[in-house]
């Protein structure tokens, strides 16, 4: 995998304390579920306390309600209700669906980062996902973009998840593995993502 997918631009200042501290890390991750809600350990949880023993990690998922603009809202009660110390914003995906206005979507990625670094937590994005072999994939790219430049220009921590994950199709299909072999392993990305921030790689 290379770096630049999992580098980020600044590390993520209160896990990194928490972390070595030896307390508990609370993490809240708003999107789409990735993985089902009934599990008892969740992927990100195993991955991350595999690589950070002894360190306590505490995960919730949130469903996102719509657009970014609408996220926005429920990130407020999030952070109000159960003061995470790292939130996870899986965005961009719903306005590329629905072709919102781009503009619009950056003015809400910076006013979500401003709002939420005011607060405390740190904060990742993560971008849409790469979905090979669909017609509608091209219509990512500007809030990919969006999301990247954000990212640049102010500092903010964000996970590349589609080219990672267009990365790792790729070596599947140069090393000619299967449909359902593939990686399938975002939470693994993130909890390496995550390990590296806060200077423990």
């Amino acid at each position: 995998m290379p770096e630049s997918y999992l580098a980020m631009p600044r590390g993520l200042e209160r896990t990194e304390q928490l972390v070595m501290n030896g307390k508990p890390v609370r993490i809240v991750l708003i999107g789409t579920p990735m993985w089902p809600s009934s599990a008892k350990f969740s992927p990100l949880e195993r991955a991350l306390e595999s690589r950070l023993p002894g360190i306590n990690f505490e995960i919730m998922q949130a469903l996102s309600p719509g657009l970014a603009e609408d996220d926005f809202e429920r990130i407020r009660a999030l952070v109000r209700e159960k003061s995470p110390d790292l939130l996870i914003w899986q965005v961009g995906t719903r306005d590329a669906m629905a072709n919102s206005d781009v503009e619009e979507f950056e003015d809400t990625l910076g006013e979500v980062s401003d709002w939420v670094e005011s607060r405390g937590p740190d904060l990742i994005l993560v971008d849409p996902p790469f979905v090979p072999h669909v017609p509608h994939e091209r219509i990512y790219t500007p809030y990919i973009g969006e999301i990247g430049e954000m990212s640049k220009s102010e500092g903010v921590p964000v996970l590349r998840r589609y080219a990672a994950m267009q990365y790792l199709d790729a070596e599947a299909d140069r090393f000619r593995i299967a449909d359902d072999k593939r990686p399938r392993c975002v939470p693994e990305l993130m909890a390496e993502a995550i390990v590296r921030a806060v200077g423990k790689k």
